[in-house]
């Protein structure tokens, strides 16, 4: 297989270097093609990319067109069979194409996509008692952890898992990487890294751009399941990610993105009783967080916000429903895959 792997910067050229050394390090029987897009790229920044990496597509973007607009100018850009997904904070490990390719290469073509491994940049070690900090991450159980010198290595996850609100997780998120990984049913991938079959892709319409940032990859995975592609995992195809080292990992704008483009995603690709359920707890969300600003997702200022956005939102998302043209049994099937467990 010819190869395309596509690394998106913004503002951060010493993380994209570490990225594009970790990609030219890679031995792999296949032609690779790295291509970098620069989000409000600057001269100075694009001539540097070229002048380092000849060997490079240099892709400059003018305004930031978040990662959904950033991959899709970088797979435009491309010309490899598969295309190949790494986050600009991410460092590929030994073999990782290698890896990857190869579960890709065995499902056939039935397999459009291939999550990779992630695991997180350093050492954490477990939160006790009340001592909780800023930058503490909190597992789906509560259980809080963190950065330290020594301590033990955790995944950021496996692939993309989906619950019965529209909320999409990283699977194993936060599991010490020596214990047993959950059950849960893989949906879909995480845009950090993934390895993706141009020709399915570009059948589903690639990645929406009006996403901006968070749950693009699980709309790009959801529409792929709607077409009746299969998404799989390569446990050792690895990446070592230094987590939201481009925003902050519980940022309002992280919380706003996912708010608004949960709904969005849901609302083109679940089965109408799916994006029913969703939309009313949106709007339950909404009210509590209103009635208790203490303790809310959203604060008074960014739920306006929402408001206003929503109907252009929705828009959106009913006319490319409508054009995806799925029906409702592919839908209900696909949603077989969401996981249930409370």
């Amino acid at each position: 297989m010819d190869v395309s792997v596509v690394i998106v910067d913004w503002h951060q050229p010493e993380l994209t270097r570490r990225a594009i050394d970790s990609v030219r390090s890679q031995r792999v029987d296949a032609t690779i093609e790295l291509v970098v897009v620069v989000n409000e790229a600057d001269d100075a920044t694009v001539a540097a990319y070229r002048a380092d990496h000849p060997e490079a597509v240099v892709v400059a973007e003018p305004t930031n067109s978040g990662f959904a607009g950033g991959v899709t100018r970088g797979i435009r850009a491309s010309s490899g069979d598969v295309v190949v997904l790494l986050n600009n904070d991410a460092v590929a490990d030994h073999g990782f194409l290698d890896r990857g390719l190869a579960v890709l290469a065995a499902g056939g073509d039935v397999v459009a996509a291939v999550a990779a491994t992630a695991v997180l940049e350093g050492a954490f070690t477990r939160v006790t008692g009340a001592d909780r900090g800023d930058d503490d991450l909190v597992a789906g159980d509560g259980t809080r952890w963190r950065r330290s010198g020594t301590g033990q290595t955790l995944v950021n996850g496996t692939g993309v898992v989906v619950d019965r609100a529209g909320n999409g997780r990283d699977r194993d998120w936060l599991r010490p990487i020596d214990d047993a990984p959950e059950s849960a049913p893989l949906f879909g991938f995480s845009g950090g890294a993934v390895f993706l079959r141009r020709g399915p892709l570009e059948q589903v319409g690639g990645f929406d751009e009006s996403l901006f940032m968070y749950y693009e990859d699980l709309d790009v995975a959801w529409r792929l399941r709607l077409a009746g592609f299969d998404v799989r995992y390569a446990p050792d195809a690895v990446v070592v990610h230094r987590h939201a080292a481009s925003s902050g990992s519980d940022s309002p704008l992280v919380r706003y993105q996912s708010m608004r483009n949960r709904l969005a995603v849901v609302v083109r690709n679940g089965s109408p009783a799916f994006a029913l359920r969703v939309g009313a707890r949106t709007v339950v969300r909404m009210l509590r967080d209103l009635a208790r600003p203490s303790g809310a997702q959203l604060t008074p200022s960014a739920w306006r916000r929402l408001v206003l956005e929503a109907p252009a939102v929705l828009r959106h998302a009913r006319r490319a429903r409508r054009a995806d043209g799925f029906d409702r049994a592919a839908r209900v099937r696909v949603e077989t895959l969401v996981d249930t467990a409370d």
